[in-house]
C-alpha cells in the first residue's frame, strides 16, 4: 500500500467496513491455529474463513467495482477513494491469502498423520488405489463432464460462480492450427474428497487431482499442452429498485438480480501455480481483471478451502 494511503488509513477517526472485516476474518483464522483444539475444529475454522472470503468478494467486492466499473467515485470510511482503496484492500486480502494457506500447510497437514489421515494426490497411491480411483472417475464423474471450447467458432462460455475448473489448452494434429482453449468444470453434486482406505488410515483425494489425471478421456485425438486449475468469484451485489407495488415486484425482480449472478464480471480469479501462462492471459483479458484480482496457489494446499467441510 502506498504510503500516502496507510497514513489516511491510521488518521481516518473512522473505520472502514470492508478493511475491518478483512481483520475479523484473521480472528477467525486464528482459531484454526490454536494447537489446543481438535484437528476437525480446526478444520472446521478454516472452511468459514474460505466461507466467509466468498461471500465478501461477492458481495463487498463486487459492491466495490459497481463504483469502478460505472466510474463513480466514493470515499471510504478510510478517506480513500476507490482505486486507491481497491489497491488497499486487496492487499491486505493477499496477505490474509497467504497466512491461510500458511496455516493449512504448515500447521494443520502435518497433523493428519497423528489423526491417521493422508491428503493424497495421485503419485501417493498405489496402483490398486489408482484403479479404485479411475473407476471412480468413469462411474461417477465422467457423465457430467462437459468440455466448453473457446476459439474462433464458440463464443467464450459462461463459467460458474466459484466452481473448480480446468482450463485445457489443446492442439490438434494440424501443424496449421492454432492452439484452442477449452474449460472443464467439476460437477458441485460430487465429494470434494474422494475416500480410500488404506489398513487403519483414511485418504482423501481431491476430486480435481482424480479428474487431472484422466482428462485425456475428454480429448481424444486432441494434444493437450496443458491443464490450469482455477475458480473464479463473480459480483453477486445487487439491490432492488424501489417500486410503489414493492410487494408485487419482489420475486420478479429478485429472480431478475440473481440471474445477473450467473454472468456478474468476475472479481477474483483462484488460479494454481504452473499455470499455463497463455491460457491466463486469455482469462485477464476477458474478465478485464488485473493482477490485484489474482490469488495465486501452491499445489501443496487446494483451492477452495469450503470442501473441508467434508
Amino acid at each position: 500500500m502506498d504510503k500516502g494511503n496507510h497514513r489516511l488509513v491510521d488518521e481516518s477517526e473512522l473505520i472502514s467496513r470492508d478493511l475491518s472485516w478483512i481483520n475479523f476474518n484473521h480472528r477467525v483464522l486464528d482459531q484454526a491455529q490454536k494447537n489446543d483444539r481438535s484437528l476437525f475444529d480446526r478444520l472446521r475454522f478454516l472452511a468459514i474463513t474460505a466461507n466467509n472470503a466468498d461471500e465478501f468478494f461477492m458481495i463487498r467486492v463486487g459492491s466495490l467495482y459497481n463504483y469502478l466499473d460505472f466510474g463513480t467515485d466514493r470515499t471510504d470510511y478510510s478517506g480513500l477513494s476507490v482505486n486507491p482503496f481497491k489497491e488497499a484492500l486487496f492487499e491486505k486480502w493477499k496477505y490474509f491469502s497467504s497466512s491461510q494457506n500458511q496455516c493449512f500447510q504448515d500447521k494443520i497437514l502435518p497433523l493428519f498423520q497423528e489423526n491417521k489421515i493422508k491428503m493424497a494426490f495421485w503419485s501417493d497411491l498405489s496402483d490398486s488405489e489408482k484403479e479404485k480411483a479411475s473407476s471412480y472417475f468413469k462411474k461417477m464423474i465422467f457423465p457430467m463432464l462437459t468440455p466448453m471450447v473457446h476459439d474462433n467458432y464458440h463464443s467464450f462460455p459462461i463459467l460458474m460462480n466459484n466452481v473448480l475448473t480446468f482450463g485445457v489448452v489443446t492442439k490438434s494434429k494440424d501443424k496449421k492450427e492454432k492452439k484452442k482453449m477449452s474449460f472443464v468444470q467439476i460437477p458441485q453434486n460430487i465429494p470434494r474428497f474422494y475416500e480410500l482406505t488404506r489398513k487403519d488410515n483414511l485418504l482423501f483425494i481431491p476430486v480435481e487431482e482424480i479428474v487431472r489425471q484422466q482428462i485425456d478421456e475428454l480429448f481424444k485425438n486432441i494434444k493437450i499442452i496443458s491443464c490450469s486449475l482455477f475458480r473464479i468469484t463473480r459480483n453477486g451485489d445487487f439491490t432492488l429498485e424501489e417500486s410503489e407495488d414493492i410487494e408485487t415486484n419482489f420475486l420478479e425482480e429478485l429472480k431478475k438480480k440473481l440471474k445477473t449472478r450467473k454472468t456478474g464480471r468476475v472479481v477474483r480469479l483462484e488460479i494454481e501455480t504452473g499455470f499455463d501462462k497463455w491460457l491466463l492471459n486469455k482469462l485477464i483479458n476477458h474478465f478485464e481483471i488485473e493482477d490485484l484480482n489474482i490469488t495465486k496457489v501452491e499445489p501443496t494446499s487446494i483451492i477452495d478451502f469450503t470442501g473441508l467441510w467434508q
